[in-house]
């Protein structure tokens, strides 16, 4: 067996708990099904994870692996309790609530609910320090069919700002949103980028998704579906008197010329500056990290802006729940409940977390003197990629090794690790986090596509000006959102709220 370190053997101890597995310790092997996307290279019969875990647990699998969605999806939705060939397991399940209900109630998967506390004590200890996880994964007749992904520090939609234009122009970061009209008309009429041509984009966005992080400033956050919960009411952020003021903030933004003139017509692919030796010409933009926009060479010129003050405090929306539905679950043929729970459960401690996405000590990775570590690989190798790990996205059952991740040895990766856990700690969920059964999906979703579009149109016709943001303009906006069923929209969303978490 290969040399096991330190990371190991405390996974070892994690998995030697009382009633871990049903059956004696001798190895056993089970069948797994589930899906990995093609371009990860990742094949799970000769992926190290598996062979690492084996030698803690005993647990082997036989394996069946899809990387063609649309089968797996195919697959997926016949499974079938009478089926000879059912799996045991589902790994990378990618199940949403409303296929696990119907699994479930075809007897295809069990309910976890009963086992977790003997079996999975570590995820249990989480669910049990933050009820919003029980309630991310319970089903509205109160079974846990299935476990999920849990980011404790979710990435962010974060206005990145180049500091290095702010020093050249003796600015300051913004703290109100005045700070960030002014900040903003400095880069498009001072020449930042020290080009002699004004080329700038002082901001730049993807249409309204991006714009609407902004209304922040007047103290409004809301999720995709456009609303939040103030006082235990459910409320509309379009239907608020201060987006109003929004709207005429970002027409004015527009007008002078301060947002990107292509913010509603471009995508990422068509913004993003690949060319580490041309003209910088981006003050400011949206983006989960500065490399998702300019060259790795430039990243280091931005800085996180932290979230505006309004009215002596500062309110931020979180992209999504830190928690992702449906990685992992058992079926009906599941021969060792016990020892796939306790398997599983590994992946819910930090040294698990370590396990699955950076790999195994002194194999694929090194800790220095100084307490930080480094790869034993390039960052991009796609072998290592694909043999070392089996987590690189949220897709795999388990936890986000965010303190380990703190030390790594570039700075860069440090630095914006922590100003995005800044943000992330004023970023909270407009509305909490609540599983919808199949029927309530059916009734929400014509009124959500008809609100969501009439509402990121208008918001687009009044920043460009094809609508006037005048008093009687805004009205008829209020006038036709009521028309398109909001009141209806709205008792729907207080309904689900008042139902509260489901136990």
């Amino acid at each position: 067996m290969k040399k096991i370190l330190g990371l190991i053997l405390v996974l070892a101890m994690l998995l030697c708990t009382p009633g871990a597995f049903s059956q004696d310790d001798s190895e056993r092997t089970l069948s797994m099904m589930g899906y990995e996307q093609a371009d990860t290279g990742r094949y799970w019969s000769d992926n190290l994870f598996f062979e690492r875990m084996a030698e803690l647990t005993g647990i082997r699998f036989t394996f069946e692996q899809y990387d063609d969605l649309d089968k797996y999806q195919a697959r997926l939705t016949g499974l079938s309790p009478q089926d000879a060939s059912l799996p045991e397991v589902l790994f990378k399940a990618r199940l949403d609530p409303v296929s696990a209900q119907e699994l479930y109630r075809r007897g295809v998967l069990i309910d976890l609910a009963p086992y977790l506390a003997q079996h999975a004590p570590h995820f249990y200890a989480l669910m049990q320090a933050d009820p919003s996880i029980r309630d991310a994964i319970t089903l509205p007749d109160g079974v846990i069919a299935a476990l999920p992904f849990i980011n404790r520090t979710p990435g962010q939609n974060i206005l990145w700002i180049n500091k290095e234009w702010l020093d050249n122009l003796k600015l300051s970061m913004p703290v109100t949103i005045e700070d960030l009209e002014a900040v903003l008309t400095a880069f498009k009429t001072r020449d930042p980028n020290r080009n002699g041509r004004n080329d700038e984009v002082p901001l730049s966005f993807i249409g309204p998704y991006d714009l609407k992080y902004l209304a922040h400033a007047w103290g409004l956050i809301a999720n995709d579906y456009n609303i939040f919960v103030r006082e235990g009411t459910v409320q509309f952020m379009p239907s608020q008197p201060s987006f109003r003021e929004f709207l005429r903030w970002s027409r004015r933004m527009y007008a002078n010329e301060l947002f990107d003139r292509d913010a509603f017509t471009t995508v990422d692919a068509l913004r993003r500056q690949t060319d580490a030796k041309g003209t910088n010409r981006y003050g400011a933009f949206f983006a989960p990290l500065p490399t998702n926009v300019v060259p790795m060479e430039w990243s280091s010129q931005y800085q996180a802006m932290m979230p505006l003050m309004y009215e002596g405090r500062q309110v931020y929306r979180q992209v999504a729940s830190p928690v992702f539905y449906g990685t992992f679950a058992l079926t009906s043929a599941c021969t060792d409940i016990p020892g796939m729970l306790s398997w599983v459960d590994a992946l819910y401690t930090p040294q698990g977390a370590i396990l699955a996405g950076i790999g195994l000590e002194d194999e694929d990775f090194v800790m220095d003197g100084d307490g930080s570590w480094r790869l034993l690989h390039e960052a991009g190798d796609r072998t290592y990629l694909a043999r070392s790990i089996i987590a690189s996205d949220q897709s795999t059952p388990g936890i986000t090794n965010d303190e380990f991740q703190m030390n790594y040895n570039d700075p860069n990766v440090r630095i914006f690790t922590r100003q995005i856990r800044q943000v992330a700690d004023i970023a909270t969920l407009p509305f909490p986090d609540r599983l919808l059964s199949a029927a309530e999906h059916e009734r929400v979703l014509p009124l959500q596509m008809k609100l969501a579009r009439f509402v990121d149109e208008s918001i687009a016709r009044f920043v460009l000006g094809e609508w006037d943001v005048s008093d009687e303009q805004l009205d008829a906006f209020d006038a036709q959102l009521r028309e398109l069923g909001l009141e209806e929209f709205l008792a729907f969303w207080q309904e689900i709220y008042d139902k509260g978490a489901y136990q």
